[in-house]
């Protein structure tokens, strides 16, 4: 049963034809960068899907209807979820300039919260980096333009941690398509 969704899901939102490629999802994003120290090897992001997506999904995936996923449901979820690990759950980075691929993103989370799905993310960076000598640019982009991954209204990145006064967040428009916007990261020593 998992899969004839995940395959619906897939079909119907990722491989549409290119004469009807636009946004099918909307979700908006967020990077949740802590900084405990000026070196990260790891951060956590955030998807609200839009009300009609989440909905959808709701309806399908919320058996008893008590406004939350528990259990199995939970669990099926998360597995619908995975199936975007093919495209990179729509992260994008760079390390001074140059792509970079997680090492690992995991679904640490899904709940319905004012009739939204809200997923949390956690991204495991491919080394340790060391935000005083590097600037990290962050975006969410999907490259087949069926999900428009927007930044949440409070901007596309939030910071906390002992060292998050020393780290400058510089948001700047992106040139791809794909993209909304790029956030810069680097730190004063």
């Amino acid at each position: 049963m998992i899969m004839r969704h995940l395959v619906f899901l897939c079909l119907s939102l990722l491989w549409a034809s290119n004469v009807l490629a636009h946004p099918h999802v909307w979700v908006d994003s967020q990077y949740r960068v802590k900084v405990d120290e000026p070196s990260i090897e790891r951060m956590e992001a955030t998807w609200g899907l839009d009300l009609f997506t989440s909905t959808s999904l709701i309806a399908e995936y919320d058996l008893d209807s008590d406004g939350e996923f528990t259990g199995q449901e939970k669990v099926e979820m998360v597995e619908v979820l995975k199936s975007f690990e093919n495209y990179g759950y729509f992260i994008k980075m760079k390390q001074d300039g140059t792509d970079i691929t997680p090492k690992a993103v995991d679904v640490l989370d899904v709940r319905i919260r004012d009739q939204m799905i809200w997923i949390r993310l956690g991204i495991e960076l491919p080394s340790a980096i060391d935000l005083t000598t590097s600037r990290l640019s962050f975006a969410f982009g999907d490259d087949e333009l069926y999900f428009a991954m927007v930044p949440l209204e409070e901007g596309l990145m939030r910071l906390s941690g002992r060292w998050s006064e020393a780290c400058t967040p510089v948001s700047r428009e992106a040139e791809e398509v794909s993209v909304e916007e790029w956030v810069d990261l680097s730190c004063k020593a």
